[in-house]
């Protein structure tokens, strides 16, 4: 067994789920089927009107009730990349942890935001609206493992990393999926959420197999699994959180639990809008399977059979280094910036032209709903007045001029202003303006 942060003999948890409203009925005590409770912190917080820049939670009083052990998945500060995670954003995460005590907290290995220049200039760093994937070399190992061990410092709890999509295929010199998360889990010495469906949509992407993949990390280092379905889109398969698992999926942890010595939790994730097509009967069963195959996890004496613990020395061609390469795909999803890929990636990024174009789209649609959520009478009232079609080209105009906001809540409020300011002329429009911006302050409590 290795040192603790690593491979500690965690708690374990058992099977349970990444937490909404709408999943509570089968969070009942009497249900067996949900014990341990998994949380996205940033979904449950707001900017503070004081213009401070911190962040009022809004997660114990929300979830307090639950019974049981807690987990954190954050979804705010990704370890991937050159930017560190923002004061206000580990203060807000100290506070929750310190009212609620979750057994470990886990992060994406990913980056949601790049400098367009250079870092020491101290120019504000800028939001993509979407997780992109980090530079597999070795610079990005040593990124990513500085994150976590910052995270782990600060917050006094053990921390996982979770394994990140990328519909972008292969790039020539890059490490291979495994051989990159396996380096960071020993540069940080943390555990690994293993995101199944993550590895799947990867190799249905036309990245690594799923078999090599599971086949190369050290599996004495997964604390968790994440379970969820996808969709096809654009011909790829997406990471949508919107459907029950698959069998082909359901096939592959059967396999895997046994060889998990530090395994503390099984979580299925599906977002709220997919609950009612999914049915809560249909989710219960799927937690039922997961609940039978949790006993076959091994004993403390049991042999395990994982991937030797090694750091890998894998640079076959000279890696592009991790601020180009955040620049180039960062202004290539946001086109905020000269897109013009620098010639290091110039062939490759021209050659994946359907996979950058999907990023742009998802990042587009993330905000759309966002708007739809924080501002509804004055969406409602721009598609009545405008149609879908030119609705959505006043979303493009202000996606254009407007970096994506760290909340949804200041998201509707820099879409609320932009609006107010588009002169257009339509009866009631600054009424629902102001009942979307009311609704915000009622949040924050302001």
């Amino acid at each position: 067994m290795r040192s603790s942060s690593g491979t500690a003999a965690h708690s374990k948890h058992g099977v349970g789920i990444v937490w909404w409203p709408e999943l509570e009925p089968l969070c009942r005590p009497g249900e067996g089927l949900v014990h341990v409770t998994e949380f996205e912190p940033e979904a449950f917080w707001m900017t503070r009107a004081d213009q401070s820049g911190g962040f009022i939670s809004r997660l114990p009083e929300t979830v307090g009730h639950l019974v049981g052990p807690k987990l954190f998945h954050c979804v705010g500060a990704p370890f991937g990349g050159a930017v560190p995670q923002p004061a206000p954003h580990l203060e807000a995460l100290s506070t929750d942890i310190a009212k609620l005590a979750p057994a470990w907290i886990s992060d994406h290995l990913s980056f949601n935001r790049y400098f367009r220049g250079d870092a020491s200039t101290g120019e504000q760093p800028v939001l993509t609206g979407f997780f992109l994937p980090p530079a597999q070399c070795r610079a990005g190992v040593l990124q990513a493992a500085q994150h976590i061990q910052h995270r782990r410092a600060a917050t006094g709890v053990p921390v996982a990393f979770e394994n990140s999509v990328s519909y972008l295929p292969p790039r020539p010199g890059e490490m291979p999926d495994a051989d990159f998360v396996a380096e960071v889990a020993e540069a940080a010495d943390c555990g690994i959420l293993l995101d199944l469906h993550n590895v799947l949509c990867n190799a249905r992407n036309g990245r690594q197999s799923v078999e090599d993949f599971c086949a190369s990390i050290p599996l004495d280092r997964v604390w968790e699994i994440h379970l969820a379905g996808g969709m096809s889109e654009r011909g790829f398969w997406l990471d949508a959180h919107s459907g029950l698992v698959e069998p082909a999926l359901m096939d592959v942890v059967a396999d895997l639990i046994p060889r998990l010595p530090a395994l503390g939790a099984i979580i299925f994730e599906i977002m709220p809008d997919f609950i009612p097509a999914a049915g809560l009967s249909a989710i219960g069963e799927v937690l039922g399977r997961l609940n039978d195959l949790w006993g076959s996890r091994p004993s403390a004496t049991d042999p395990i059979n994982c991937a030797p613990s090694r750091i890998r020395a894998n640079e076959a061609a000279e890696p592009v280094p991790p601020d180009v390469w955040e620049r180039a795909l960062g202004n290539a999803v946001t086109g905020l910036d000269d897109a013009t890929p620098p010639p290091a990636l110039d062939h490759w990024m021209r050659s994946t032209a359907e996979a950058l174009e999907l990023y742009r789209y998802l990042s587009c649609e993330g905000r759309a709903s966002f708007l739809v959520d924080t501002a509804p009478r004055t969406i409602r009232s721009l598609l009545i007045a405008l149609g879908e079609a030119d609705t959505r080209d006043l979303l493009g105009r202000f996606w254009s001029r407007t970096p994506p906001a760290f909340t949804t809540a200041d998201e509707a409020h820099g879409f609320l202003d932009f609006v107010s300011r588009a002169d257009l002329r339509m009866p009631g429009l600054l009424a629902d303006i102001d009942s979307d911006r009311a609704g915000l302050r009622q949040l924050v409590g302001a």
